[in-house]
């Protein structure tokens, strides 16, 4: 059964099926790995706390090999309710699991 991914404000930006992260619309963007987040392309995005994709510090986080893209799965509608919003101070980076990958990145260049 999917589980909605929320934003910082309370609003769900995705879903969780499985393992893996789905945007509203049922495209795959990362994949959930205990509480570390991780795009596609096998890089290290943040933690999933509280239901949300967060820049939180975690120990000596890595990138993992690419994977494949699963297959699209229905979207579970959109959530009218808004969950109760508490500020944990961590920075919302959902957005992060679709940007493109950035070759500049130093940890990324050393390890290829």
């Amino acid at each position: 059964m999917p589980m909605y991914v929320y934003s910082a404000d309370g609003h769900p930006v995705g879903f969780r099926f499985g393992d893996y992260i789905h945007d509203m619309g049922g495209d795959a963007v990362g994949r959930i790995l205990g509480s570390h987040v991780y795009r596609l392309d096998g890089s290290y995005v943040g933690e999933f706390f509280k239901d949300t994709v967060v820049d939180k510090p975690a120990h000596n986080p890595r990138n993992i090999a690419p994977m494949r893209r699963p297959e699209t799965v229905p979207s579970p509608g959109i959530s009218f309710s808004r969950r109760a919003v508490v500020d944990y101070g961590y920075q919302d980076i959902f957005h992060r699991l679709a940007e493109p990958m950035d070759l500049s990145d130093e940890y990324r260049m050393a390890a290829e």
